[in-house]
């Protein structure tokens, strides 16, 4: 796990040193060298700030990933998704599916 740790860091370092330097390379394109490690800089403290604040979550600290400890959910049941709570008609196909009301039943396969 240690090992597994100091690889993650280690790689993580590497790509913000890619970023930093990659961009500053770009700009040099444009003779603004310095802008672009700065802008590089900035892009890699973003980068870091998104990934704590999604550690975090929305509602402040929540526990690590992988203790075993789910989500409270109202009702204890799965959230609806685009279709409601069923997402299928009564003949088990989805709702834009052949021969679930359209006027071209029979057809099922695409040309």
């Amino acid at each position: 796990m240690r090992a597994q740790r100091a690889l993650a860091i280690l790689l993580t370092v590497l790509f913000f040193g890619l970023v930093v330097f990659g961009l500053g390379a770009l700009f040099a394109v444009f003779h603004e060298r310095t802008w672009g490690y700065v802008i590089g800089g900035f892009a890699c403290v973003v980068m870091v700030y998104a990934g704590i604040s999604s550690l975090r979550g929305s509602d402040g600290a929540s526990p690590r990933p992988g203790t075993g400890k789910a989500p409270d959910r109202a009702g204890g049941a799965k959230p609806a998704g685009k279709r409601g709570a069923g997402g299928k008609t009564a003949g088990g196909r989805g709702n834009n599916s052949a021969g679930a009301g359209s006027d071209r039943s029979g057809r099922t396969g695409r040309r």
